[in-house]
């Protein structure tokens, strides 16, 4: 049995995602996520990545992350799902993360979305 590895909990999401190579900028496809954290995501493509290849990926929502390919895995034929770990968020990223992930929480997840209020609210009062 694998342990898990996560030090965050992943919230569940379906945000859309365009998937750039880091070195480059050269557009290499779509995605879609469907869940994340504040410290990486999970994303499904037709798109074939290998393992630790640096992306930069686009969300159709206000922001773009650059990370590092984590984990691969063969989801149907021609359908990958990738494990990505984001590089160093800037505070203003950070807090954009955080709207982001709760506009787009997906499901009944009362204690998830009660937790993100709770984070949300000590991170505000820290200000």
């Amino acid at each position: 049995m694998s342990r898990e590895k996560r030090r965050c909990r992943r919230l569940p999401t379906t945000i859309l995602a365009d998937i750039f190579d880091a070195g480059t900028l050269e557009m290499q496809g779509k995605g879609c996520v469907f869940n994340m954290s504040k410290t990486g995501a999970a994303f499904e493509s037709k798109l074939k990545l290998e393992k630790n290849k640096s992306i930069f990926v686009r969300l159709n929502v206000p922001m773009e992350i650059l990370g590092e390919v984590v984990r691969v895995e063969t989801s149907g034929e021609d359908l990958y799902r990738y494990g990505i770990k984001f590089a160093k968020l800037t505070m203003s990223d950070a807090i954009k993360f955080k709207d982001i992930i709760f506009e787009n929480i997906e499901g009944d997840k009362d204690e998830d979305i009660d937790d993100l209020l709770h984070e949300k609210r000590k991170f505000k009062e820290n200000r």
